[in-house]
């Protein structure tokens, strides 16, 4: 890290929270925390997780580097965070929406396009001198090939087979196993708080499906057809020709399942045959720490909220 000041780290998604504290550049503690939740407040969420994670730490002069779920420019709200963690020893905030994490964590200072798949997705990409998302538009309205997408295709044709409007599945099976009556399913499932990570949970079993299961299969590979048009969407936006040579990672358990990390790597391999496929330089938590070393120049330094206290010691 550039600076001597300690740091926590944030990265606050949908199936969890993790905060790690840097000092001088090594990691001194992490944490677990309950999810974000995005149809709450999500300031309130970002203070709870910072004043936990410094709890009985009694640090100063502490650099709050967090990537979140979920952030808008109209939620987004740095000098809120700031003012409420003055009193654990917080001096400054950098907050980015967790596609920025998500390619920082990727691809570092490379340029071309990372897409994060975890219960969410988004991707971001960066040319000479621009970036562009495309989705991370939440599970009502985006977030096309996720977890929670693979998870809800997957309930929807475990129910088309239980009524018999649909090809049968296994799938089915992993419903009866969860809930003892599969008509009432649907009203546990809406009347739990964490439903959205609830859904995305059967996306792995959904998956792990897809060897020996058709219905299973073909949800996987529309999956990983909707994660490769997201990629290519956000090369096209930012420049990038399909016969250039942009860098191309992922993060997220998504992707990282072979299951659908090759289909998706063959698809990407038809659709931009010059790219150049890279495995993650690092995880979407050390892609949150860099939030803070971004400088002003950078092509991403302009999606940062940013506040911090004329005090700081840098």
């Amino acid at each position: 890290m550039g600076s001597s000041n300690p740091t926590i780290a944030i990265d606050a998604g949908q199936s969890s929270i993790r905060a790690r504290l840097i000092c001088n550049g090594r990691t001194q503690l992490e944490r677990h925390l309950p999810p974000v939740l995005t149809d709450m407040p999500l300031m309130p969420q970002l203070e709870r997780a910072v004043c936990e994670t410094l709890s009985g730490l009694n640090l100063r002069n502490v650099r709050i580097s967090a990537a979140m779920s979920g952030l808008t420019a109209s939620n987004s709200d740095a000098q809120a965070v700031l003012r409420s963690c003055q009193a654990v020893g917080v001096v400054s905030v950098h907050l980015a929406h967790d596609s920025v994490s998500g390619y920082l964590g990727c691809l570092g200072s490379r340029q071309g396009s990372a897409i994060a798949a975890g219960t969410g997705v988004v991707t971001l990409a960066t040319g000479a001198n621009t970036c562009a998302r495309v989705d991370g538009w939440g599970h009502i309205m985006g977030d096309a090939g996720s977890g929670y997408w693979i998870g809800r295709a997957g309930l929807d044709a475990a129910m088309r087979a239980y009524d018999g409007r649909g090809e049968e599945t296994a799938i089915l099976d992993l419903i009866k196993r969860d809930f003892s009556t599969i008509e009432t399913t649907y009203i546990d499932i809406q009347s739990d708080i964490e439903r959205v990570s609830l859904v995305a949970s059967y996306a792995r079993q959904i998956i792990e499906l897809s060897e020996r299961d058709a219905v299973a299969a073909r949800i996987v590979d529309q999956a990983a057809g909707e994660l490769v048009h997201s990629v290519g969407v956000s090369l096209r936006r930012t420049g990038w020709l399909p016969g250039s040579q942009p860098y191309v990672s992922w993060a997220g358990s998504i992707l990282s399942n072979p299951l659908i990390g090759m289909p998706f790597r063959y698809q990407m391999g038809r659709a931009w045959p010059n790219a150049l496929l890279v495995s993650p330089s690092g995880s979407a938590l050390d892609g949150a720490a860099k939030l803070a070393e971004l400088t002003t120049h950078h092509p991403l330094y302009q999606s940062l909220d940013v506040a911090a206290l004329e005090t700081m010691n840098v």
